[in-house]
């Protein structure tokens, strides 16, 4: 049963790529199972309401930068290193197809959680400050813009727990 392609040897470029992997995938996942427990789970009696939630978004922020550069660095690795990074043997051209278009839509929805973020830190009703730049609340817009965005924001995280689940499946049936 072959998994991998013979041809193609590891590398440190395949070793970058899989550390580039996993480091986007705990991020990922703190930044979906994170920002909803610190905001209900922690007493935010200990800071007050608003430090407490400046604190929660703020880190949730900063993960979501932090995932897209590395997704950045991960996309551009292959181009970097010039060598073909060694990748499951897809089974069959509808495989293949499955392979590439889960990936494309796991890519499309990090980018599109990450623009609707910035549009909702941008649109907040308490002040920010991510990275180091101040961002002025708007209650005009916490009250007009962000609640459309919020939604379009949860229904990306519900689909990227999706992609998720299939990315996982898939990866089982491969090495099945």
């Amino acid at each position: 049963m072959e998994m991998m392609s013979k041809e193609t040897p590891i590398s440190k470029g395949y070793i970058a790529d899989r550390a580039l992997h996993w480091i986007s995938a705990i991020l990922l996942l703190l930044m979906l199972l994170n920002l909803s427990s610190q905001l209900h789970n922690v007493d935010w009696d200990i800071k007050g309401q608003v430090e407490h939630r400046q604190d929660a978004v703020e880190m949730h922020a900063i993960f979501g930068v932090v995932l897209v550069v590395v997704t950045l660095i991960r996309l551009a690795l292959p181009r970097i290193v010039k060598v073909p990074l060694k990748r499951i043997v897809p089974k069959s051209p509808r495989h293949s197809l499955f392979i590439t278009a889960t990936h494309i839509a796991m890519y499309t929805c990090i980018f599109m959680l990450a623009g609707t973020g910035v549009l909702l830190v941008s649109n907040y009703e308490i002040p920010l400050s991510i990275f180091g730049v101040d961002l002025a609340p708007d209650r005009e817009a916490f009250y007009g813009v962000f609640p459309d965005v919020h939604v379009v924001h949860m229904h990306l995280k519900q689909s990227i727990w999706w992609l998720i689940a299939i990315h996982f499946a898939g990866i089982m049936y491969a090495k099945r």
